[in-house]
């Protein structure tokens, strides 16, 4: 225990004990069992896309911990608008201790590609009116964490940029959303080839691979729409990676 935790410490979110912001007995009942398909959203044993869903720019497969509901939903949403930092580098260690279950199997897969991490981008203003991206804070984390298995990834803040804001999805369609999305995200200017739409950048001379990263999947359209942006750029797979769902 280090001194932070000796001065505040933790208690669990959901019945109180001392020591975690989730104990193990409530940590059971927000395990997200199913694993799904990024296309079209129906259940997949390992998240992989399934061979009827192959679109193009599709994300080759979705990885999620936890059902965004109870205590998982509190937590992410205090660590987006209270500031609770800490929730979210515990919900993500927590789950990253159930790696080796058969349903991760084809992300572990992934992750030895050695792709670049990559968290899907506020809109500048939204980040001035928060101060800090959640998905930057995950994947930062996520890299920070596989050190410990002996597997180094890269993380690259800058690759993607968000130039439209597009507002608050809460409440619409699954159409909608898709449609909101549409030419939301850019691959920054300064990692592409001066002469072509494709990503030029050292971190990409070894894989051609991204983990894409953020903190929920609702409708799967955000992730869906940088996948398209990124893999119309040069990028060959992408693997999306949520806390909750």
């Amino acid at each position: 225990m280090d001194l932070l935790d000796l001065l505040f410490p933790k208690k669990c979110v959901g019945c109180g004990r001392w020591g975690k912001y989730v104990c193990r007995e409530c940590e059971v009942g927000m395990w997200e069992e199913e694993q799904i398909c990024p296309v079209c959203g129906r259940p997949s044993r390992y998240g992989e896309k399934h061979k009827y869903c192959q679109k193009p720019w599709s994300m080759e497969g979705l990885s999620c911990f936890w059902a965004h509901e109870g205590i998982s939903r509190k937590l992410i949403s205090e660590a987006k608008y209270r500031y609770y930092y800490d929730y979210l580098g515990e919900l993500l260690v927590d789950g990253l201790s159930f790696l080796d279950r058969p349903e991760f199997a084809k992300l572990r897969e992934f992750l030895g590609t050695r792709p670049v991490v990559v968290g899907v981008p506020l809109h500048p203003r939204r980040l001035r009116e928060r101060g800090f991206n959640q998905a930057e804070v995950i994947a930062r984390q996520l890299s920070k964490r596989f050190e410990i298995f002996d597997l180094r990834l890269e993380v690259e803040t800058g690759l993607l940029k968000r130039i439209r804001d597009t507002g608050k999805q809460v409440g619409r369609t699954r159409e909608k959303r898709l449609e909101t999305m549409k030419g939301a995200f850019v691959v920054n200017s300064k990692f592409k080839h001066k002469n072509s739409n494709q990503i030029q950048n050292s971190k990409f001379q070894l894989t051609k691979n991204v983990l894409l990263v953020d903190d929920v999947w609702t409708t799967g359209a955000t992730l869906s729409e940088c996948a398209k942006v990124l893999k119309q750029a040069g990028v060959k797979s992408v693997w999306g990676l949520v806390l909750a769902r």
